[in-house]
């Protein structure tokens, strides 16, 4: 009997895994949160707005969760009846609900969780990302504690990592990254855990501040380190876990970590300091009530005691964490205690109790193997009854399909024709109301070149009446008046009175000679019929001058063969321009810039007059109007920019369109 037992051990020991213990996700922490409850009920004591309160009763319940499950559901219930008018604050309170039940009541936590994210998928903003990303989490983390580890990684990879990234989160994304390390820590896989931790870190380091999850990340990378065997790479990162945690010694990660650090000393032979910092942590551990850490604790100060072949001591660590098991649902670890027991009782040669807790842990495994042997065929019973559903749905849906097939080309031969009718129709009546748009424009283009024509006959005949009534006042009228200053100027006065008189008739008729040729002169100026544009406008500048307005002008490749009849209508919105400077705006200086460039005339004018409102002198002004129709007659462009410090004026026409 003792041969059949020495080999049973030695089958079971080369078939197990070293003990992880599984640790729970956490959520984002400061490092010292003590006064945190104070300034939560600060906001609750004023009234405030409903976001404000609720979620400082959000805040409190989190708080209490790993605390004072009383405390935490009171504030928990108030959020939920604080919210009910606010479908996304509802929702938010049924999240942190989950989370008080968290520890006591795994299966309404995660019906919490589901609600809530359901609800959160309502809302678009990052907020609801986050929380979203929470509640996965969080219900992967409990799936865990039902030994479904790989269930909580698929959630970790396909639900919670992604609405993280998608809320733009880099703090919800690193705590992933940390949590998805934890799982693989858990499942044994160092190397790949050694991955993630990293990922975490690197985040959360840049961080402006620096949260508790910051330690935990370098304790677990710690003891993924230790598990490997790569001892000189845990202690910097203890050392920066110790540095993190020091300002806040009730910190809730302080047991993890001198679990941690008692096995770091364990590995490197220093067994006076490991024993110091587990008794540290147990401590810790009950004071802080934690049950989870204290198992961890317990587990690694029976590895010491075993090491030290202490194996009462061993085994009196092993019974404790054995009793703490039952409140814990992962029958793997308690398997583990149970192997871990019959192997101390047989070095210290209690072959009976060794026999003993064998036989539990061979009855658990089978348990264990039963239970995944009855899952196992009761999804491959469900698959197959799935499989036998869907080939009888295929063939009634076979069956309908061919029935459906003549109805189906029936009925899509009748669209057919219909579609085709109404493609024809279509396009005749597009094709009606094309050639109705493109005669509505060859008439719209008809009666723009009659009008164009027209006012280029009005122009022109008014040019001509000018031209003509020029001709009649300079060589009719001038000529009778001169000769008349003519024939005056032969009478001599006898008397010095008489001479007098004379003069005065005489330099009254020089007045009214000159300003009948300035009138002759505004009505066809002689200079643009001899010498062109240029120097016309060269004459007006000159003529307006006078020691109260000074005139500037220059003039830049002007064309001297444009034809009379534009450089006539350019001559004209000049001159009409720069009389009302004179007489309306009340101008000192006049700036007059004329230049060519091909087809396009440039015209800008600048006086420091007292300025005008383009938009009321456009209604009445007759000049203004005229300049107006005459770039409209151009195809041009007439920009106005007036002020009481003066008035620029940039005209721009097509002189190729009046050709």
């Amino acid at each position: 009997m003792k041969q059949y037992f020495v080999h049973i051990i030695h089958i079971i020991y080369c078939a197990l895994w070293c003990l992880v213990l599984a640790l729970p996700a956490r959520a984002q922490h400061v490092v010292d949160d003590r006064r945190l409850p104070d300034s939560l009920q600060r906001v609750l004591a004023k009234a405030g707005p409903l976001k404000d309160q609720t979620e400082a009763l959000f805040g409190l319940s989190d708080y209490y969760s790993t605390r004072d499950t009383t405390k935490a559901l009171d504030y928990a219930r108030q959020a939920l009846d604080r919210s009910k008018q606010d479908a996304y604050l509802s929702a938010i309170a049924h999240f942190y609900l989950a989370g008080v039940y968290f520890e006591f009541n795994p299966d309404r936590s995660q019906e919490e969780y589901l609600y809530a994210e359901k609800q959160l998928a309502k809302f678009p903003q990052p907020e609801a990302l986050v929380y979203r990303s929470r509640a996965w989490n969080n219900y992967g983390a409990l799936e865990q504690r039902r030994d479904n580890t790989r269930g909580y990684i698929d959630i970790l990879i396909n639900k919670a990592l992604p609405l993280a990234q998608q809320a733009g989160d880099s703090t919800r994304v690193a705590l992933n990254y940390h949590n998805i390390g934890l799982v693989l820590l858990n499942m044994g896989d160092y190397g790949r855990a050694l991955q993630y931790f990293p990922r975490a870190i690197a985040i959360m380091e840049a961080n402006t501040t620096v949260y508790a999850d910051l330690a935990d990340a370098y304790v677990l990378s710690a003891r993924a380190s230790l598990l490997q065997g790569k001892s000189a790479m845990a202690k910097p990162l203890l050392d920066k876990a110790r540095k993190v945690l020091t300002p806040n010694p009730d910190s809730p990660y302080w047991p993890l970590y001198y679990a941690v650090e008692g096995a770091y000393y364990r590995a490197v032979g220093d067994r006076a300091k490991a024993h110091q910092s587990l008794a540290q942590g147990l401590i810790l551990a009950d004071r802080m009530q934690d049950r989870f850490e204290k198992r961890s604790l317990l587990y690694e100060q029976f590895n010491l005691y075993k090491d030290e072949k202490n194996y009462t001591a061993a085994r009196n660590l092993l019974q404790q964490g054995l009793a703490l098991e039952a409140s814990f649902p992962l029958s793997k670890n308690k398997r583990q205690w149970l192997y871990d027991l019959a192997e101390t009782e047989k070095q210290a040669g209690n072959m009976e109790a060794a026999f003993t807790w064998m036989r539990q842990y061979a009855l658990l495994s089978d348990s264990i193997h039963a239970n995944q042997t009855n899952t196992e065929i009761a999804r491959l019973e469900a698959q197959f009854r799935t499989t036998e559903k869907e080939k009888q749905i295929l063939t009634l849906e076979h069956e309908k399909k061919i029935d459906a097939r003549d109805r189906k080309f029936q009925v899509l031969l009748l669209l057919s024709v219909i579609a085709g009718l109404l493609l024809i129709a279509s396009l005749a009546v597009m094709r009606l109301r094309y050639r109705q748009r493109m005669a509505a424009r060859r008439e719209e283009e008809h009666q723009a070149e009659l009008e164009k024509k027209n006012y280029a006959a009005l122009m022109d005949g008014q040019e001509q009446e000018r031209q003509r009534m020029a001709r009649d006042l300079h060589d009719g009228l001038g000529c009778q008046l001169s000769a008349v200053k003519l024939n005056l100027s032969r009478i001599n006065a006898e008397s010095a009175r008489e001479a007098q008189s004379l003069q005065l008739v005489t330099d009254q008729l020089d007045q009214s000679i000159r300003e009948l040729r300035w009138i002759s002169r505004n009505m066809m100026p002689e200079s643009l019929l001899t010498l062109g544009l240029t120097d016309a406008l060269k004459d007006l500048c000159g003529s307006v001058m006078s020691a109260q307005l000074r005139v500037v002008y220059n003039a830049y490749h002007i064309d001297a063969a444009l034809p009379l009849s534009t450089q006539t209508m350019i001559y004209r919105m000049i001159q009409e321009i720069i009389s009302n400077a004179v007489k309306h705006a009340g101008a000192s200086v006049i700036l007059l810039q004329c230049s060519q460039e091909e087809d396009r005339f440039f015209i800008t004018v600048e006086d420091n007059g007292k300025g005008f409102d383009p938009a009321t002198v456009q209604s009445g002004g007759i000049g203004l109007k005229n300049i107006r129709n005459r770039v409209e007659y151009f195809k041009g462009s007439l920009v106005i920019e007036s002020s009481p410090e003066g008035t620029i004026i940039n005209i721009e026409l097509n002189v190729a369109s009046a050709t």
